[in-house]
Order: C-alpha cells, then sequence, then structure tokens
C-alpha cells in the first residue's frame, strides 16, 4: 500500500494534474490550488511554548496516573487465556452476560459488547483466564439456555507460551522502529534534530497508552500496529517542519533561530491542518461504522495518536529543537545582537533579514524564440576592428595548408608593394639638392614628408617594360556533397 500511493501521488496525481491544467474547461487557477495569496499565521509559537509543555506535562502526568494505578487491559494475545465472540438472540447487558459465564464456570470473566451488523444486534466478547473444553461447553450451554444463540460462537485460546512471544515482539518492533528513525532524521538533517523527533514519539505513545488505560479498552495486536502506524505518522508531519526550518536558515542569516522556527511553522501549518484533518476523516468513519473487534481497537488507537502526532510535532518538537540550537555560539551571538539592536528579540524577523526563495531554472533543450541581439557600443566596435586587424603569426600548431596560405598571402603583399614603387632608371643620378634655373634663379623643389606616401611613377612610358604583378589566387572553397548536388542542407 505504501508504495502504491507514492506511485500514485508522485506519478498519477501529476499526470491528472497536467490533463487538468491543458483542458480548456478548467480555466481558473484556483481549481488546481493555485489561488491567490493563502492565510499567514503570525502567531508567536516560541514564545508560547511554556504553555504547550505546561499542557503536555499534565495530559502525561494523568495518563502516568492511570497506568500505574489501574494498568494496561491486556487482551489475551499478552496474557493468554481465552475469548469468546457470541451473538445472542434475546437483548442482555455486560453485567447480566458476566453472571450467567461466572456461573458457568468462567474465572473472572471480562464482558464487553462490540457492534458488528453482521453478527447482529446483541453481539459481546467474552475473554477469561485459559478453558479447557469442557469449560468452553458449559459456557456455550448457558449462553444458549439464557439468552438464545443465533450462531455458533467463536472460540479462540492463546497460551502462555505465545502470549510472552507476541509480547516481546511488540517491544522490539517498537524499539527498531525508533532506531531506525533516529538515524534516518540524523542523516538526513543532522543528529540535533533526532533528539526532539524521539521526544515527540515518546509523547504520542505515552499519551496513546494513557488514554487506553483511562478508558479501560484492551490491548491487542491490532494497538500493536496501530502505535507503530502512529510512529510513522508523526513522524512524517514533524520532518514537514523541520524541511521548512532547513529551507529557511540559509534564508535568514541575521535572525534568531525563534524568529527562524517561527515563520517555517507559520508557513507549514495550514499544509499540517489539512493533512491530518484528511487523515481523520477515513479513521472516524472506520471507527463509527467499521464495527468493533480488530478494526474497533485499530481505529481508536489511530485517532488518538495520529491527533496528537499533529499536536506533538508543531508544539513540541520544534520548540525543543528551538531551545536547543539557541546555544549554539552562532545563534547566541544573533539574539545578543538583537537584543542590543532592539532591546528585545521580536517574534519574526524583518522583511529585509529574509532572502527570496532562490528557484533553480529548468533546462531547456531547444529554443522556442530567437535570440535577443547582443547591443554593442561605438567605442566597443572600434575596439573590435581594431582587434581583428592585427595579424598573427601562424603557430607551430598550424597546419600545413594554413602556412602555405599565409605564405602566398605574404608573397602576395610584397608583390604589390614593389609594383606601387616608382621605376628608377639607370642612366639617372639622384639629385643632390636644388638646382639652377636658365635664369640663374635657384630652383625651389616642394618639401616631401614622410606621410605623403610613395612617389607616383613620373612617367607611363617608362612603366611599359614592367610586367604587372600577378593577383593572388584564393584556394578552393569547400563545398559539401549536398551542395556539389544542388541541394542546400
Amino acid at each position: 500500500g505504501t508504495f502504491v500511493s507514492l506511485f500514485t501521488a508522485v506519478l498519477a496525481t501529476q499526470a491528472i494534474l497536467m490533463s487538468m491544467g491543458s483542458s480548456r474547461t478548467i480555466s481558473r487557477p484556483s481549481a488546481l490550488g493555485a489561488g491567490g495569496k493563502r492565510r499567514v499565521w503570525r502567531f508567536d509559537f516560541m514564545g508560547a511554548s511554556r504553555y504547550f509543555f505546561s499542557m503536555s506535562g499534565v495530559i502525561l502526568l494523568v495518563g502516568a496516573m492511570a497506568i500505574g494505578g489501574k494498568g494496561l487491559n491486556l487482551g489475551i494475545d499478552f496474557t493468554s487465556g481465552t475469548r469468546i465472540t457470541a451473538s445472542l438472540v434475546k437483548p442482555a447487558t455486560d453485567s447480566q452476560v458476566r453472571s450467567v459465564v461466572s456461573a458457568a464456570g468462567a474465572p473472572s470473566p471480562q464482558v464487553q459488547r462490540i457492534t458488528n451488523n453482521a453478527l447482529g444486534p446483541y453481539v459481546f466478547q467474552i475473554s477469561a483466564k485459559q478453558l479447557q473444553p469442557n469449560k468452553l461447553g458449559q459456557v456455550r450451554g448457558a449462553l444458549q439456555s439464557n439468552f438464545g444463540l443465533r450462531s455458533p460462537p467463536d472460540e479462540t485460546s492463546v497460551g502462555p507460551t505465545f502470549g510472552r512471544t507476541v509480547a516481546n515482539s511488540a517491544v522490539v518492533a517498537i524499539i527498531a522502529s525508533l532506531i531506525v528513525i533516529s538515524a534516518y532524521v540524523a542523516l538526513r538533517f543532522e543528529w540535533k534534530f533526532a533528539i526532539p523527533v524521539l521526544i515527540a514519539l515518546m509523547h504520542d505513545l505515552l499519551i496513546t497508552s494513557g488514554v487506553y488505560s483511562l478508558t479501560g479498552r484492551e490491548v491487542t495486536t491490532a494497538t500493536v500496529a496501530a502505535l507503530l502506524t502512529i510512529l510513522g505518522y508523526s513522524l512524517y508531519d514533524t520532518i514537514i517542519v523541520f524541511d521548512r526550518v532547513r529551507e529557511n536558515i540559509p534564508r535568514m542569516p541575521r535572525a534568531a533561530f525563534s524568529q527562524i522556527v517561527n515563520r517555517s511553522m507559520s508557513e507549514v501549518l495550514t499544509r499540517s491542518i489539512a493533512t491530518t484533518s484528511c487523515t481523520l476523516m477515513p479513521i472516524v468513519a472506520l471507527l463509527f461504522f467499521g464495527g468493533g473487534g480488530v478494526l474497533g481497537d485499530f481505529a481508536f488507537a489511530l485517532l488518538i495518536g495520529v491527533a496528537s502526532g499533529a499536536y506533538s510535532s508543531i508544539f513540541i518538537a520544534s520548540p525543543v529543537l528551538t531551545h536547543w540550537k539557541e546555544r549554539e555560539t552562532v545563534y547566541r551571538a544573533r539574539r545578543h545582537r538583537i537584543e542590543a539592536e532592539l532591546g528585545h528579540v521580536p517574534a519574526y524577523a524583518a522583511g529585509a533579514d529574509v532572502e527570496p526563495v532562490r528557484r533553480p531554472t529548468a533546462r531547456r533543450e531547444g529554443r522556442i524564440t530567437a535570440p535577443e541581439p547582443e547591443t554593442v557600443s561605438a567605442a566597443e566596435f572600434e575596439q573590435m576592428k581594431r582587434d581583428l586587424d592585427i595579424e598573427q603569426p601562424p603557430s607551430r600548431h598550424t597546419s600545413t595548408l594554413t602556412k602555405r596560405l599565409a605564405a602566398r598571402e605574404a608573397d602576395a603583399d610584397g608583390a604589390a608593394a614593389d609594383q606601387r614603387a616608382p621605376a628608377r632608371r639607370p642612366d639617372r643620378t639622384p639629385d643632390a639638392g636644388p638646382g639652377l634655373r636658365d635664369d640663374g634663379a635657384a630652383e625651389v623643389r616642394p618639401d616631401r614628408t614622410p606621410d605623403a606616401g610613395p612617389e607616383p611613377a613620373p612617367d607611363i612610358a617608362e612603366n611599359e617594360g614592367i610586367a604587372p604583378a600577378p593577383k593572388p589566387k584564393r584556394p578552393p572553397k569547400s563545398r559539401s556533397r549536398s551542395r556539389r548536388h544542388g541541394r542546400r542542407r
């Protein structure tokens, strides 16, 4: 059942919600639980912890006194004996049935009327010490003669050895459950979180046992199964609170631990109440409409334990954790700092002390929309152009083809530079300085600056014999097979 519930909660429920969300009939988000802002509790849970401790102490004291005085009404599964379930024809009371059974030879019988619609309106459960077959026959005959029997009674006998084995197994199962729970909490959180969990679980077990002692209900194997179920539910409810505390610790690096726990409890209190209410509904239905016997004992123990577990996970485990963690150096220093600044420690931290929740963004495989173009400033654009104009020498790791292409481009640049240079005739000598004209005046020549560039060729006829430099050829572009066949990728 637990694995099926896990499967339906993780996969089936998610699939149903996704189908409902994609349908056109459900257009309101509130139909899927995504309504407006929910109610936030602003109660000082840690400030009122002493009242919760006092109330739990009174309940535990009364239960301990009942267990010490009356004891537990252990069934024949633990003490050995005989149980008779009889459906009578005539109406009768517990005292009338008890007197008839005692007269028939059953020592100190315990009679309890139970509800079982399948057997009839007058069904009684009789428990006594182990009876021999002849004694059982006498009891059966006395019931038939005084009240009448609708059907043969159900008779169960348990020996003392089996009773001790069942009792020892129950104790071992409860202790083993507590050890496993402690190890799980210590590994999931830290070892200091395990102690409040154990205190809350013992609180629930003692309250359930005290109620059983006060009401005088019989403790059977169904009761032990219910106690183990209570341990699991109480642990689940406590982990909800502690997990939120662990999430809020890094979000509130300046807050006291009491403020962290107050905020965490205010966030999960509504969820805890809703979960407990939904759990109690089928338990109450089973208690009132499921009949007596084993189902009645199981439902009664669950009703007390689930209610106590919801109470202890919020009002017992969290305050115990707070009082313990605030003894640490870090949280003690935070508390002293807040008291020095404000004069007291508020129940809730200021909004500035709470960091927003950082939700990881889901990684998407493909893009639905085109990426936004990147923009650069004019200065960045000019710098990018200057960076692209820088010629890098070929690396030694460059391939041979790349080196050949770079050498060819260098040769082509050199040939073009030689073509732009002025051609010099061998019969001309360089001028040593300014010359004289025919009239005797000095010839003034314009100065050439280095920035003027190369001197142009003086005459086109002088350059007729010079062959133009060949243009560099570009390497052929590689074409894919699809391009060669006329297809584009």
